[in-house]
């Protein structure tokens, strides 16, 4: 599994049209604003997170198309991560009449998390390109993305846990029963098990052969 830094414009165009039509889904069956803005970068995070385990368990699935996919869209997503988590964060901002110091001095625990994990979003966006890979070398690079991605995912996994079934049952005496917030915790299921079964992929394919795959 390689690393792809080169950015193409068309799947830039692919993710941004993307995040615009689970929008306008999302809008269509009544969700709005900060809601619509929060889950659209939990999706895309969804994707990348799945992707390595997905090729790792079937590599079959590369072998079926050209250009290193799915693996070459990974640098595009995590940069739409990045914006549209800022996105989210502004929305929030705005619903306290812009009280920013107020908000991060009263924040939740897992609200604070989710902050540094756009902020660390940010800074993957930043060196997600040839010259910081090129800069950083293959390995520190891998490093730092691949350690970052996942801080981010349960930063983010654990502020939506709070916002959508402790926070609730605080507030309204009784878990949410939201479809969206049902999903996230499906999603985030589905992405744990993916990685343990990726895991053991590797495991499997180490004990029949005396090596790890090349490309781990």
């Amino acid at each position: 599994m390689t690393a792809d830094t080169n950015n193409e414009l068309t799947h830039h165009l692919g993710v941004a049209v993307g995040s615009i039509v689970i929008a306008v889904l999302l809008w269509g069956v009544g969700y709005r604003g900060q809601r619509v803005v929060a889950a659209i970068p939990f999706f895309i995070l969804f994707v990348v997170m799945i992707i390595g385990p997905l090729v790792r368990i079937r590599p079959s699935i590369r072998r079926r198309f050209s250009g290193n996919f799915p693996v070459n869209w990974r640098s595009e997503l995590g940069i739409w991560f990045a914006i549209w988590s800022v996105i989210h964060v502004l929305f929030v901002f705005a619903a306290r009449d812009w009280d920013v110091v107020g908000y991060l001095v009263d924040m939740s625990p897992w609200a604070f998390g989710a902050f540094v994990a756009v902020l660390i979003a940010i800074a993957l966006a930043f060196t997600s390109n040839n010259i910081a890979y090129d800069y950083l070398g293959p390995k520190a690079w891998k490093w730092h993305q691949s350690h970052g991605t996942y801080v981010i995912f349960w930063l983010v996994a654990v502020h939506g846990y709070d916002r959508a079934y402790l926070r609730p049952y605080e507030e309204l005496g009784f878990p949410s029963d939201d479809p969206l917030h049902l999903l996230y915790l499906a999603m985030i299921v589905v992405v744990v098990l993916l990685h343990v079964v990726a895991f053991a992929a590797v495991v499997s394919e180490y004990r029949k052969t005396g090596e790890y795959p090349p490309d781990l």
